[in-house]
């Protein structure tokens, strides 16, 4: 069965059942995250932090395997529950690290290594290349680097001949 957003609310909410923590927010998918895959937004209120909402890329679900999807689920379900439990934001400390092996995911890092079904010329909109080494690297947006990528030069062969391709 193909993940959809109720899929990954009904999974996020088993996860933290199973670890005992009540889902109290809404869970929903975000068509704007583009540099991260999923987030748990928290407010604090006299030093106690409590779980507002739990977001997911529509890029996590249009693009990455089922496997990555699992594992970007539970990784922001131990965040609900590390915060739901203790009150406090942990981040990435080794309290959220017990709660993923808890939980079993071994996605405790900050950076997830997102397998993909699609290549990244059809997730990014640019891409910036470097005729003499052959690097390339992928941007979402036009922002001053690439605008002004006459001024830029290559970080692995330090040639200034880099090319902006627009993908789409």
């Amino acid at each position: 069965m193909p993940y959809t957003i109720e899929r990954i609310q009904k999974e996020f909410t088993d996860i933290c059942n199973r670890a005992g923590v009540q889902v109290t927010c809404p869970v929903k998918l975000n068509g704007r995250l583009k540099r991260t895959l999923g987030r748990v937004t928290s407010v604090t209120s006299n030093n106690i932090s409590s779980p507002t909402l739990v977001e997911f890329s529509k890029q996590l679900l249009e693009t990455c395997t089922d496997d990555t999807i699992w594992n970007v689920v539970a990784h922001e379900a131990a965040h609900y529950i590390a915060t739901a439990r203790t009150g406090e934001n942990h981040g990435h400390n080794a309290y959220f690290k017990s709660i993923c092996a808890e939980i079993g995911t071994s996605n405790d890092g900050t950076k997830t290594t997102a397998k993909r079904i699609v290549n990244n010329s059809q997730i990014y909109k640019y891409q910036v290349e470097c005729p003499n080494c052959g690097i390339i690297q992928y941007a979402h947006r036009m922002g001053k680097n690439l605008k002004n990528i006459h001024l830029c030069t290559c970080g692995k062969c330090g040639s200034s001949d880099l090319v902006v391709v627009h993908n789409w």
